[in-house]
């Protein structure tokens, strides 16, 4: 009797796993079966879509097709809200302590979410950007002391809707 036990822990009943692979197959793969992915040479469980904007680069542009048919959507891709507004706030007098931050302001690199993201000048203030609804109210505070250019555009272009 105690193998049966452990035969039955060991192999769970059919129906426990067709199920578990009926649900990565809706997860994992937008428009191919897991067994497709496998066959082109993807791993649906693991492959992030964040991923598959990369091929390029390594001049695999032939597989970014199957590759976004078998990927995952990246953690919290589909999970966080996008926001129609943002401010950027800074103080003139601090700005020079944040190189990074000052180069993103001066610069025209704001310029590319068009209204959607406006820098506002406030006595007193270290860096943040403030995530705001379609109101005007704001959802969300970050410090951005520490953030260097790249970071500032990759969170807007994350967290914008434009």
């Amino acid at each position: 009797m105690a193998n049966h036990r452990y035969a039955h822990a060991a192999f769970p009943d059919l129906h426990d796993l067709t199920v578990h692979f009926k649900a990565l197959e809706l997860v994992s793969c937008e428009n191919k079966s897991l067994s497709e992915c496998h066959d082109a040479g993807f791993n649906s469980e693991t492959l992030q879509c964040s991923s598959c904007n990369e091929l390029p680069q390594f001049h695999l542009d032939q597989l970014v097709d199957d590759c976004n048919a078998c990927c995952t959507p990246d953690e919290g891709e589909m999970q966080h809200q996008k926001y129609p507004l943002a401010h950027i706030e800074i103080c003139e007098c601090n700005l020079g302590r944040f190189p990074q931050v000052q180069a993103f302001v001066k610069s025209d690199m704001v310029n590319q979410w068009g209204n959607h993201v406006k820098v506002r000048h406030v006595r007193g203030t270290l860096p943040t950007i403030k995530l705001k609804d379609v109101y005007g109210e704001t959802q969300q505070t970050l410090n951005i002391e520490k953030w260097d250019t790249d970071t500032i555009t990759e969170f807007l272009n994350t967290w914008i809707e434009y």
